[in-house]
Protein backbone atom coordinates (compact mmCIF):
# COMPACT_ATOMS: atom_id res chain seq x y z
CA UNK A 1 0.00 0.00 0.00
CA UNK A 2 1.59 2.78 -0.88
CA UNK A 3 -0.48 6.47 -0.31
CA UNK A 4 -1.87 8.63 -3.16
CA UNK A 5 -3.24 12.18 -1.44
CA UNK A 6 -4.82 14.29 -4.66
CA UNK A 7 -3.01 17.55 -4.60
CA UNK A 8 -0.97 16.49 -1.95
CA UNK A 9 1.58 13.78 -3.10
CA UNK A 10 3.91 14.49 -5.74
CA UNK A 11 3.17 11.89 -8.45
CA UNK A 12 6.62 11.85 -9.37
CA UNK A 13 7.71 10.98 -6.23
CA UNK A 14 4.73 8.34 -5.77
CA UNK A 15 5.72 6.71 -9.12
CA UNK A 16 9.53 6.32 -8.23
CA UNK A 17 8.78 4.56 -4.88
CA UNK A 18 5.91 2.63 -6.93
CA UNK A 19 8.78 1.92 -9.75
CA UNK A 20 11.49 1.06 -6.75
CA UNK A 21 8.75 -1.59 -4.88
CA UNK A 22 7.38 -3.03 -7.88
CA UNK A 23 11.06 -3.77 -9.23
CA UNK A 24 11.82 -6.20 -6.04
CA UNK A 25 8.67 -7.85 -7.25
CA UNK A 26 6.42 -5.52 -4.70
CA UNK A 27 2.61 -4.94 -5.34
CA UNK A 28 2.32 -1.56 -5.37
CA UNK A 29 -1.70 -0.68 -4.16
CA UNK A 30 -2.47 3.01 -4.43
CA UNK A 31 -4.96 4.37 -2.14
CA UNK A 32 -5.72 7.48 0.36
CA UNK A 33 -4.75 7.65 3.97
CA UNK A 34 -8.56 7.43 5.05
CA UNK A 35 -8.97 3.97 2.59
CA UNK A 36 -5.99 2.49 3.44
CA UNK A 37 -7.18 3.26 7.31
CA UNK A 38 -10.86 1.98 6.47
CA UNK A 39 -9.72 -1.32 5.04
CA UNK A 40 -7.40 -2.33 7.36
CA UNK A 41 -9.72 -1.34 10.63
CA UNK A 42 -12.00 -3.91 8.67
CA UNK A 43 -9.62 -6.95 7.97
CA UNK A 44 -6.97 -6.56 10.78
CA UNK A 45 -7.96 -4.43 13.48
CA UNK A 46 -11.07 -5.80 14.28
CA UNK A 47 -10.18 -9.21 13.95
CA UNK A 48 -8.05 -8.22 16.30
CA UNK A 49 -10.86 -7.21 19.14
CA UNK A 50 -13.24 -10.24 17.77
CA UNK A 51 -10.76 -12.54 18.27
CA UNK A 52 -9.46 -10.86 21.81
CA UNK A 53 -13.60 -11.26 22.73
CA UNK A 54 -13.98 -14.84 21.76
CA UNK A 55 -10.73 -16.24 23.56
CA UNK A 56 -11.23 -14.32 26.56
CA UNK A 57 -14.98 -15.57 27.02
CA UNK A 58 -14.48 -18.99 26.38
CA UNK A 59 -11.36 -18.97 29.02
CA UNK A 60 -14.26 -18.16 31.90
CA UNK A 61 -15.90 -21.95 30.93
CA UNK A 62 -13.04 -24.82 31.26
CA UNK A 63 -14.69 -26.91 30.00
CA UNK A 64 -14.49 -24.91 26.50
CA UNK A 65 -11.16 -24.27 26.86
CA UNK A 66 -10.76 -28.54 27.28
CA UNK A 67 -12.53 -28.62 24.12
CA UNK A 68 -11.83 -25.77 21.86
CA UNK A 69 -10.10 -27.31 18.24
CA UNK A 70 -9.38 -25.98 15.38
CA UNK A 71 -11.91 -23.11 14.72
CA UNK A 72 -11.41 -22.13 18.59
CA UNK A 73 -7.64 -21.59 17.36
CA UNK A 74 -8.02 -20.69 13.75
CA UNK A 75 -10.25 -18.19 15.78
CA UNK A 76 -8.15 -16.50 18.21
CA UNK A 77 -4.30 -16.88 17.31
CA UNK A 78 -4.21 -13.36 17.13
CA UNK A 79 -5.31 -12.64 20.24
CA UNK A 80 -2.36 -13.46 21.79
CA UNK A 81 -0.76 -10.40 20.11
CA UNK A 82 0.89 -8.50 22.83
CA UNK A 83 -2.50 -5.70 24.22
CA UNK A 84 -0.07 -2.73 24.18
CA UNK A 85 0.55 -2.98 20.29
CA UNK A 86 -3.23 -3.91 19.38
CA UNK A 87 -4.57 -1.23 21.11
CA UNK A 88 -2.15 1.16 19.85
CA UNK A 89 -3.25 -0.34 16.87
CA UNK A 90 -6.54 0.08 17.29
CA UNK A 91 -6.65 3.02 19.06
CA UNK A 92 -4.73 4.73 16.60
CA UNK A 93 -7.03 3.96 13.89
CA UNK A 94 -10.11 4.69 16.33
CA UNK A 95 -11.97 6.48 13.81
CA UNK A 96 -11.97 3.91 10.85
CA UNK A 97 -12.26 1.06 13.72
CA UNK A 98 -15.44 1.88 15.34
CA UNK A 99 -17.80 2.38 12.11
CA UNK A 100 -15.77 -1.63 10.75
CA UNK A 101 -17.02 -2.66 14.16
CA UNK A 102 -20.32 -1.32 14.27
CA UNK A 103 -20.80 -3.22 11.21
CA UNK A 104 -19.59 -6.97 12.23
CA UNK A 105 -21.71 -6.04 15.68
CA UNK A 106 -24.49 -5.52 13.30
CA UNK A 107 -24.01 -8.81 11.93
CA UNK A 108 -23.30 -10.68 14.14
CA UNK A 109 -26.83 -9.52 16.15
CA UNK A 110 -28.68 -10.66 12.60
CA UNK A 111 -27.27 -14.37 13.52
CA UNK A 112 -28.42 -13.61 16.86
CA UNK A 113 -31.39 -13.15 15.63
CA UNK A 114 -31.14 -16.12 13.12
CA UNK A 115 -31.44 -17.89 16.33
CA UNK A 116 -34.40 -17.00 17.64
CA UNK A 117 -36.22 -17.88 14.46
CA UNK A 118 -38.73 -20.47 14.08
CA UNK A 119 -36.23 -22.75 11.75
CA UNK A 120 -32.88 -21.14 13.41
CA UNK A 121 -30.75 -23.92 10.88
CA UNK A 122 -32.38 -22.14 7.74
CA UNK A 123 -31.90 -18.86 9.41
CA UNK A 124 -28.43 -19.27 9.77
CA UNK A 125 -27.77 -20.86 6.37
CA UNK A 126 -29.12 -18.26 4.76
CA UNK A 127 -26.85 -15.43 7.39
CA UNK A 128 -24.03 -17.58 6.90
CA UNK A 129 -23.92 -18.18 2.78
CA UNK A 130 -22.39 -14.54 2.41
CA UNK A 131 -19.83 -15.06 4.75
CA UNK A 132 -18.41 -18.04 3.17
CA UNK A 133 -19.06 -16.97 -0.44
CA UNK A 134 -16.57 -14.43 0.64
CA UNK A 135 -14.06 -15.97 2.27
CA UNK A 136 -14.22 -19.21 -0.28
CA UNK A 137 -13.31 -15.89 -3.11
CA UNK A 138 -9.96 -15.03 -0.99
CA UNK A 139 -7.85 -14.14 -1.87
CA UNK A 140 -8.42 -12.48 -5.05
CA UNK A 141 -7.30 -14.05 -8.18
CA UNK A 142 -5.75 -11.68 -10.65
CA UNK A 143 -6.99 -10.50 -13.77
CA UNK A 144 -4.72 -10.03 -16.87
CA UNK A 145 -2.70 -7.40 -16.83
CA UNK A 146 -3.45 -3.47 -18.27
CA UNK A 147 -1.82 -0.47 -19.25
CA UNK A 148 -3.24 2.56 -17.19
CA UNK A 149 -2.55 6.15 -17.09
CA UNK A 150 -0.26 7.10 -14.48
CA UNK A 151 -2.81 9.74 -13.60
CA UNK A 152 -3.74 10.04 -9.87
CA UNK A 153 -7.14 9.48 -10.57
CA UNK A 154 -6.53 6.01 -12.48
CA UNK A 155 -4.39 4.99 -10.19
CA UNK A 156 -7.03 5.77 -7.11
CA UNK A 157 -9.56 4.27 -9.43
CA UNK A 158 -7.43 0.70 -9.29
CA UNK A 159 -6.75 0.49 -6.12
CA UNK A 160 -10.69 0.89 -5.19
CA UNK A 161 -11.05 -1.81 -7.06
CA UNK A 162 -8.64 -4.08 -5.27
CA UNK A 163 -6.34 -4.03 -8.12
CA UNK A 164 -2.51 -3.44 -8.02
CA UNK A 165 0.45 -2.05 -9.88
CA UNK A 166 2.95 -4.52 -11.05
CA UNK A 167 5.42 -2.26 -12.66
CA UNK A 168 6.00 1.68 -13.87
CA UNK A 169 6.90 2.97 -17.47
CA UNK A 170 10.21 4.19 -17.52
CA UNK A 171 8.53 7.16 -19.03
CA UNK A 172 6.51 7.41 -16.03
CA UNK A 173 3.48 8.06 -18.09
CA UNK A 174 1.61 4.68 -17.75
CA UNK A 175 1.77 1.61 -14.95
CA UNK A 176 1.15 -2.20 -15.50
CA UNK A 177 -1.92 -3.41 -13.19
CA UNK A 178 -3.97 -5.74 -12.42
CA UNK A 179 -7.59 -6.20 -11.41
CA UNK A 180 -8.49 -8.97 -9.08
CA UNK A 181 -11.36 -11.18 -11.63
CA UNK A 182 -15.13 -10.36 -10.73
Amino acid sequence: MLCLEPNETSLPDFLHLAALFTGIGARVVPATAAEHDRAVAAVSHVPHLLASALAATAAADPLAGTLGAGSFRDGTRVAASRPELVAAMCGGNAAAVAPALDAVLDALAGARAALDERDPIASLTRWLAPGAAARAAWPPQPGKSLELPARPDALLRLGRAGGWITAVAEDRQTVTAVRPNS
